[in-house]
């Protein structure tokens, strides 16, 4: 149970602004590869038959591959089941991609398939095959191949390829959205609004539609439906962060509209909602500087600096360029007196943005620093 200390009013920087993502960031290419067996000794000539009905011990282990920074998702599910589709289990990859998947009695004849779906790769089917009449234990290497879908930009956000998009959505269905997207390039939130609703009345399960709807309301202060468009895209994809990422910013500007009206205990349960989800979409999305940086500014906003300032300096860590996760650190030292670390951080913050339009704000902020620890 987190405590409830309100952090409203204390603020010495401006507000954070947000960023909204696009698509589920994607890991770097793999290849495909067939995987190596590593077989139980036998004795020679001697071929066991067994009787259809027998069962053995089942152990599966391996790894899975997907390029030089590998898996970007915390726990990747790695699925099996029978020549009929039947599944007979699950096991989960770490984030170094290696796994384990145990089962006391499976009928020595039977046909295994491992499955793999990985958003950004092409789905891997492989089918296994025992015929060592044993004990079947077993060591796979699974090479993930990319899509060619999607591609990263500089940022790390993903483009969507449209044109592979209408393999997958009715080809009006797209024009709606590619309309919508040249709308919102333009500033024009409300038309871009339309031709994404137009565009899912088309083909509701459209799920690039449905999380840039939400992102588009967010940006809109049209929170409700920000809030319904963005659950729906989580249910659509439930294994993409981004909607998460973009439903936590959601929390943490409701929660400053609720301040400013002055309903203060409402703000603290609605920032506390912030860090769940934010929280959850880590866990699917460690590598997110922004997801950090909300946390950590959420966390601040309820009183837990401590873990505040693990978030920010994780999300710096990620990103030095997160300018919002060094600003609200700079809150975090001033509010705990930790006034050389905040010096530094705002001297930080003045090299690296000489034009910001905070520039001003964190001159005067830096002169109250250097006061207080007597310069």
């Amino acid at each position: 149970m987190r405590k409830s200390v309100f952090a409203a009013g204390c603020l010495i920087v401006a507000g954070l602004t947000c960023p909204l993502y696009g698509q589920e960031e994607q890991a770097p290419p793999g290849g495909q590869n067939p995987p190596t067996t590593q077989p139980q000794p036998r004795q020679p000539n001697v071929t066991p038959t067994p009787a259809p009905n027998q069962n053995q011990p089942l152990r599966i282990r391996g790894r899975i591959i997907a390029g030089p920074r590998g898996l970007e998702a915390a726990i990747t599910e790695v699925k099996f089941e029978t020549d009929g589709g039947q599944p007979i289990g699950f096991a989960y990859a770490d984030s170094a991609g290696e796994f384990t998947f145990e089962r006391p009695g499976m009928p020595l004849d039977q046909t295994i398939y491992v499955i793999v779906n990985l958003e950004g790769f092409k789905p891997h089917r492989e089918r296994l095959i025992n015929d060592l009449g044993g004990r079947f234990d077993t060591f796979l290497t699974i090479f993930l191949e990319p899509e060619t879908s999607v591609s990263r930009s500089s940022k790390g956000a993903t483009v969507v390829d449209l044109k592979q998009l209408r393999a997958k959505i009715p080809g009006k269905a797209v024009d709606e959205y590619e309309k919508a997207l040249k709308e919102s390039s333009k500033g024009n939130r409300g038309k871009a609004v339309e031709g994404l609703e137009r565009a899912l009345k088309l083909a509701p399960d459209f799920y690039e539609a449905q999380h840039t709807l939400g992102v588009q309301y967010i940006a809109l202060q049209k929170y409700d439906q920000a809030e319904a468009a963005l659950l729906k895209a989580r249910d659509l994809s439930p294994k993409s962060a981004e909607p998460l990422i973009n439903l936590g910013t959601l929390y943490y500007q409701r929660a400053e509209s609720q301040i400013d009206a002055g309903r203060t205990e409402e703000a603290a349960a609605t920032f506390e909602k912030a860090v769940d989800v934010l929280e959850e979409s880590i866990r699917r999305n460690p590598l997110s500087a922004s997801a950090h940086g909300y946390l950590g500014a959420a966390l601040y906003k309820i009183g837990e600096y401590d873990e505040a300032e693990t978030a920010l300096k994780r999300a710096l860590g990620l990103d030095e360029d997160e300018n919002n996760a060094r600003l609200m650190l700079v809150n975090v030292y001033a509010k705990s007196a930790r006034y050389s670390e905040a010096l530094e951080q705002t001297n930080i913050f003045l090299a690296k943005n000489p034009k910001a339009p905070q520039r001003a704000a964190m001159e005067g902020i830096k002169q109250q620093l250097e006061k207080a620890l007597g310069k």
